[in-house]
């Protein structure tokens, strides 16, 4: 090889050695920003999924309940028939901060676990309304109470009443415990159709419960001091099922 080829060679870069284009980089942030676009899209899909899937239990739980009484005379968990479910407010406050501890007996009729056997029966227990329900045959009977009460969160629900209103009037209510601000927001804009904005979580069918470990008998603004809007601080929600209170 002569001296002026040589020259030349050492003039080229070496093979393998080049960096990117603007082109090559232009179609690898392409890409990228399809692979971020599509994830996002799942999650919100997931969330989406999550929130309709939770108004479709309570709404279901709403439809069992109403079905009891039309078989029965009274709603599950009534045992009385004055139509207020008597799990109270206390019982559904401890639920939320120590954890449910639902009823392991396959039998609703036989064990130490409640039911509406007699009109005297004990109406506090969180059990009761499951019970009920499968005495009733409306759930699968052998099902435990505790699949049957599981949320989309891995919590539970739980049916009660709760004072609402400058006048305290009680309220059949499903609490939906730990779930995130986020998905809270979406369950109360399905269900009343309002903005979760100024009074959300105070007003309509949906209202704040818990936020944390302080509880809101008559429902609260959600939240604020986050303005990341896929808030998930948890907080427990209740759904008034048979009656608006004031």
């Amino acid at each position: 090889m002569n001296i002026s080829a040589m020259k030349h060679l050492r003039g080229r870069p070496a093979r393998g050695q080049g960096g990117f284009t603007m082109v090559e980089l232009a179609i690898v942030l392409v890409i990228a920003g399809i692979i971020l676009v599509g994830a996002l899209k799942g999650t919100d899909m997931i969330n989406k999924a999550k929130i309709e899937r939770t108004v479709s239990d309570i709404r279901g739980i709403q439809s069992m309940i109403f079905e009891h009484e039309k078989r029965t005379g009274r709603l599950a968990g009534d045992c009385n028939s004055d139509g207020i479910i008597g799990v109270t407010p206390a019982t559904l406050q401890v639920t939320r901060l120590a954890g449910a501890v639902w009823d392991d007996n396959i039998d609703p009729t036989a064990g130490t676990g409640p039911a509406c056997l007699t009109t005297t029966s004990i109406e506090t227990d969180p059990n009761v309304v499951w019970k009920d329900l499968r005495k009733a045959n409306i759930v699968d009977p052998s099902r435990l109470n505790r699949l049957i009460t599981k949320n989309q969160t891995n919590n539970y629900y739980a049916v009660g009443n709760w004072p609402i209103g400058t006048n305290s009037v009680p309220a059949n209510v499903i609490v939906i415990y730990d779930v995130p601000l986020w998905m809270a927001k979406g369950i109360d804009v399905a269900i009343d159709g309002a903005s979760p904005g100024a009074n959300g979580g105070a007003v309509g069918r949906v209202r704040l419960l818990h936020d944390g470990a302080t509880a809101t008998p008559n429902g609260a603004v959600w939240p604020t001091g986050t303005t990341d809007a896929n808030d998930d601080r948890v907080v427990a929600i209740y759904f008034q099922f048979d009656r608006l209170a004031p």
